[in-house]
């Protein structure tokens, strides 16, 4: 098999390592038979970002027109990764008998196990644009045919001032943090926006720290802590007043009571003022 886990980078993730025990009463709380490819995976890691990110289709969706986004794989803890599908299909009003293995905000990766118990095709739920589709026969085809794809990678990246499609107007950005779409595209180009006009940047993060609020979902909250996180490496000479470092507190103090370490960690470094 292919590489598959990206161990160097930390993750939400990835939890605590199991065993084939554990393994089998999950299998058994759920009800189904695992893949076995995925249960190989999840002995060697259990959960986290994956080294190839994307998975083509010839279905347009809110992601892109030719691949979907399949950045990391959910592994296995009580009440965590593909433990709490059952709870996360009825918060996004989803179907009965997924087991979701990637995703996050409106586009969903699951098994599907609605017609079996064993043996899944992969399906892919866009919130957004309300579609179902198929996208394997079997786990382990869908794990052949991942790819990278440039355009799915968030890193956050040095760029010219020229490349203004990587950046974001005022009003989509305030349309993003009306719906609290904090999808990682939309973080990617929150990253990039400018930040020179002290108005603008008092009024950026204020918005970011209500949307950051009412997340509820520890995987987004952490990519969204890590987009705050980028802004302020990334604009060392940013201008700062009182407000803007309230601002930059609240958010902090939030991140710091998540309960989630990576969390925790980018809350610290984030706070305005070292303690």
């Amino acid at each position: 098999m292919k590489p598959f886990w990206e161990k160097e980078e930390a993750s939400p993730f990835t939890l605590e390592k199991i065993d084939e025990e554990k393994i089998r009463e999950a299998e058994g709380r759920l009800g189904v038979a695992l893949p076995d490819t995925y249960k190989k995976l999840i002995l060697e890691w259990n959960g986290g970002f994956t080294v190839r990110n994307a998975f083509p289709t010839g279905q347009p969706n809110s992601w892109a027109e030719d691949h979907v986004q399949f950045d990391h794989l959910r592994g296995i803890a009580k009440d965590d990764g593909i433990m709490n599908s059952s709870q996360l299909s009825d918060e996004l009003e989803l179907p009965e008998g997924l087991v979701i293995i990637s995703g996050e905000e409106d586009t969903w990766i699951a098994m599907d196990y609605r017609k079996t118990k064993e043996h899944p095709p992969i399906h892919y739920f866009d919130l957004e644009m309300g579609v179902d589709f198929k996208l394997a026969d079997t786990f382990d085809d869908f794990i052949e045919q991942l790819y990278t794809a440039e355009d799915a990678m968030v890193e956050v990246v040095e760029i010219d001032d020229e490349s203004s499609e990587l950046y974001i107007s005022r009003e989509e950005l305030e349309l993003i943090f009306e719906r609290g779409d904090l999808r990682q595209q939309n973080l990617f180009k929150m990253a990039h926006y400018p930040m020179e006009d002290i108005e603008e940047i008092e009024w950026f993060f204020d918005r970011m720290k209500k949307c950051i609020k009412q997340i509820k979902d520890q995987n987004v909250l952490y990519e969204a802590a890590t987009t705050v996180h980028s802004i302020l490496l990334l604009n060392p000479d940013m201008p700062r007043n009182d407000r803007i470092n309230k601002e930059l507190q609240e958010i902090a103090e939030f991140l710091e009571k998540s309960g989630e370490s990576l969390t925790v960690l980018l809350g610290e470094d984030i706070h305005p003022v070292k303690k």
